[in-house]
């Protein structure tokens, strides 16, 4: 079943390795590009992390083809997780922190020798010694590090579903009830703290926002939102489902024993230095509690208006707009479209210890030192129209309401601005346009309005395509060639077709297959001159520096894909206003 015995050429190995005081040993080397070598060494000294790590990490090599490749310059057969045994046995000489630590499994054991799965065959400490341990009698295997822990976590959880008291099931559909004790027993087992503190570092890597547990009918269901788009990870063992919930509840703070009703918590979790608030929500469902986690990093550095990478107009609208004493500046855009990130850029930029700015939010994402942040807590009587006639109290300069979302607040907030103090807010509008509507709708007169709005923008978030993304050719189906004639004609002023660099998602492990890594914000904007013009006047001049023509132009530069703007725009040859002639 397992390899032939390398026993012969380990030796060699292991002095090969251990002799070397470089990083790269001479068979090491033909894993890294010439051109990345002095990246790779530099970030393995700063890291302390093997190479095939960092590999990893800069996105210059998956495990599967660091796995492929190591196979074949070693000689030592590679497997999978099919071929690792379900159960695995135990040598008390090879400590599991020490497996955990690189990557090894010891898959068999006998009087005569032993079979070590390993990741890194270049790693002369391991190397070194599992010789020791098991001398001639040892058989050594390639598998991927991620396939290795699936196996360690499967042998374990197979060990606590045989150990569940009275013949538990891990389902969290079924209908037998566990007692508290148990609960935290489950809770706290190693291999349901090693599950979750894996799936947290890998959402945290992962820059995920969100991270779903939905239990199913058929098992539970592990989801990251990555750059706006949920993408599913693999199943827990249904042994962990109840040690799962019951631990993400206790490390929030929430009831463990109460499952019919809705609750909320938080988890500060540290990593890398930084603080992760995660935000937890729980909600009971068919087959079990649904739980939610937001990640907010509390140690971000959001830096200034230019780290947004707005265009230059934009930029200058912004500029504009906070330089001025008072008056009101509106983000808009629907949930997730990055709002609260560009106001408190904004508000970084005018952040000194001349102004006092109080922010009121709900809840407070991000922690930025010199604001005093209030959260709304409507539940005691703490609201954002409540909250806002306190701070107004407080002496403030510059003033941010996390959402005009009634009346009450529309007129205080505008009151604000006329009173002497800059006034930043959001609304859920879809274009920067209808900012005045909106708010006319809620009781603020035109007149009013328009006397004391000093911007109003809106904004999306596109995602970038990876560097694995391909040149698109003519496989463009007929659809995207329709949207791409519909934003010809919308945005006249584009360089000719022939010119774009027009290319297409295709998928690798360092973007989890889905063809994006990253996203950019797309603004428009409208200032005072525009504000108190026409409509018509309004329309065309978002035409030239709206939304869609901003994401055409990351279309043309071959930064997304046809197919990404019209996610998240919809179709532009269905859009109202869309001239049908060029003329």
């Amino acid at each position: 079943m397992f390899s032939r015995d390398i026993t012969k050429g380990l030796s060699s190995t292991v002095s090969s390795a251990s002799s070397q005081k470089e990083i790269f040993d001479p068979r090491l080397k033909q894993m890294v590009l010439p051109e990345h070598r002095d990246a790779v060494e530099d970030a393995v000294r700063r890291s302390k992390r093997p190479v095939r790590v960092v590999m990893e990490r800069l996105g210059l090599m998956s495990q599967r083809d660091w796995a492929q490749k190591s196979s074949e310059i070693s000689g030592l057969d590679l497997i999978s997780l099919d071929d690792i045994p379900v159960q695995l046995p135990q040598d008390p000489r090879l400590s599991p922190a020490f497996q955990e630590r690189k990557a090894v499994l010891l898959a068999e054991l006998s009087d005569t020798g032993a079979t070590a799965i390993i990741a890194d065959p270049f790693d002369a400490e391991t190397l070194r010694a599992l010789s020791q341990l098991f001398g001639s009698g040892l058989h050594l295997q390639i598998a991927t590090e991620r396939d290795i822990e699936a196996a360690r976590e499967r042998a374990a959880e197979q060990s606590i579903g045989e150990d569940l008291p009275g013949g538990i099931s891990g389902n969290l559909g079924g209908k037998t009830e566990i007692d508290d004790t148990t609960l935290h027993e489950l809770a706290n087992d190693a291999p349901t703290v090693r599950f979750l503190e894996t799936l947290f570092t890998e959402a945290i890597e992962a820059k995920a926002t969100d991270i779903h547990i939905e239990p199913q009918k058929d098992g539970m269901r592990i989801r990251l939102r990555i750059d706006g788009i949920l993408s599913e990870r693999p199943m827990p063992a249904r042994a962990l489902e109840r040690g799962i919930v019951s631990r993400v509840k206790i490390l929030a703070g929430m009831d463990i024993s109460e499952k019919r009703l809705p609750q909320d918590g938080s988890i500060l979790h540290r990593f890398g230095g930084s603080s992760i608030d995660m935000r937890v929500a729980t909600a009971p469902g068919v087959h079990g509690e649904s739980i939610v986690l937001r990640l907010l990093d509390t140690d971000a550095d959001l830096g200034s208006l230019e780290a947004l990478q707005m265009p230059p107009l934009v930029l200058k609208s912004f500029r504009d707009a906070i330089a001025q004493p008072n008056g009101l500046i509106l983000m808009t855009g629907p949930t997730g479209s990055g709002k609260t990130t560009s106001l408190h850029a904004a508000l970084g930029d005018i952040n000194d210890v001349g102004r006092k700015i109080v922010t009121i939010e709900h809840p407070v994402e991000i922690n930025t030192p010199g604001l005093v942040q209030i959260e709304v807590k409507p539940e005691i009587g703490l609201t954002f129209a409540s909250i806002l006639r306190t701070a107004l109290r407080h002496d403030p300069d510059v003033l941010m309401a996390g959402e005009i979302r009634d009346a009450e607040t529309a007129e205080l907030a505008v009151r604000a601005a006329m009173t002497g103090h800059l006034v930043f807010s959001t609304l859920h509008t879809n274009r920067a346009g209808e900012a005045l509507a909106r708010m006319m709708d809620m009781g603020v007169p035109d007149y009013l309005l328009r006397s004391v709005l000093r911007l109003a923008a809106a904004q999306r978030l596109v995602r970038r395509l990876c560097p694995c993304a391909r040149k698109a050719s003519r496989d463009i189906g007929p659809a995207m060639i329709e949207e791409i004639k519909a934003m010809v004609t919308l945005a006249r002023d584009l360089p000719p077709m022939t010119d774009w660099n027009l290319r297409m998602a295709t998928g690798c492990e360092a973007c989890h297959g889905t063809g994006y890594k990253g996203r950019v914000a797309v603004f428009e904007t409208l200032g005072p001159a525009e504000l108190n013009t026409s409509l018509a006047q309004e329309d065309q001049a978002l035409q030239a520096k709206g939304m869609p023509r901003a994401a055409f132009d990351l279309i043309t530069r071959g930064e997304t894909s046809v197919e990404e703007v019209v996610r998240v725009f919809g179709l532009i040859s269905g859009m109202q206003g869309v001239p049908r002639h060029v003329g």
